[in-house]
């Protein structure tokens, strides 16, 4: 159940032990003033208000309130969760954004050092997208970045992961295989974006940086490093490839 997740554990015990304390101390009063037997004479006395069916119907409508704030909640942890996805996604691309990106990258480092399972992570950078929103406009400009996001997946495994980082700048995260080395794997990114994107469009190519996760590094350091890699390659001219050493 996806509301689960959404409690906030202390102020529920919070809750919980206050309800506890208040219905004990109504239960020493109920037991001083014998506050059932006093409404059992009062409905006797009064038979023909027909008092004694408010005493189960108290029952049902607690019950039915139980079930009430139940769903109530329910609806609740699904809207926040379905509003959480959201926040996830990039909505031009469909791809993860930026903060899903960073919280996968945490869980690859997480298994990286519990498993040692290596991985390389790539930032792919458009060259000179400017130019392309300034020539055909924002919405051409769009339709080109929808186009290099189905580039890129049909050139990425299935194992890795592929982000919308900001603009025109994406990250690809990539376990290490023996298949290629990771300057390979970022010249076939490269190749997927050189074939003609739109025809009505100038040619589009990418500068690209990575970094291989080394064991205990933070999530902060290898993007550190990945950005550091990306602006030697930027600094090369165009359609340049750089690894962190």
């Amino acid at each position: 159940m996806p509301h689960r997740q959404y409690i906030h554990r202390p102020t529920v015990i919070k809750d919980l032990l206050v309800i506890a304390v208040v219905n004990l101390a109504f239960l020493i009063v109920f037991m001083q003033i014998d506050f059932f037997e006093g409404i059992y004479q009062f409905v006797m006395k009064h038979e023909n208000y027909e008092l004694d069916e408010l005493i189960p119907l108290t029952f049902t409508l607690a019950f039915s309130w139980l079930i009430f704030s139940y769903r109530r909640i329910r609806e609740l942890g699904i809207m926040a969760h379905t509003l959480e996805q959201i926040s996830l996604i990039d909505p031009l691309t469909g791809l993860p954004n930026r903060r899903s990106g960073q919280l996968s990258l945490i869980s690859w480092c997480e298994l990286a050092n519990k498993h040692e399972q290596p991985f390389a992570v790539f930032q792919v950078d458009l060259d000179d997208f400017k130019k392309v929103n300034d020539l055909y406009g924002q919405l051409v400009g769009d339709e080109v970045l929808k186009q290099v996001t189905r580039k890129l997946n049909a050139a990425i495994p299935k194992q890795a992961l592929l982000c919308r980082w900001l603009d025109d700048n994406f990250i690809v995260i990539a376990p290490i295989n023996m298949q290629s080395t990771p300057y390979q794997f970022a010249e076939q990114l490269q190749q997927a974006i050189d074939d003609p994107t739109m025809a009505s469009t100038v040619d589009i190519t990418c500068s690209i940086g990575f970094a291989i996760y080394e064991n205990n590094q933070i999530v902060e350091d290898i993007l550190h490093d990945v950005e550091d890699a990306l602006l030697v390659a930027k600094h090369r001219g165009k359609n340049a490839i750089h690894g962190h050493s």
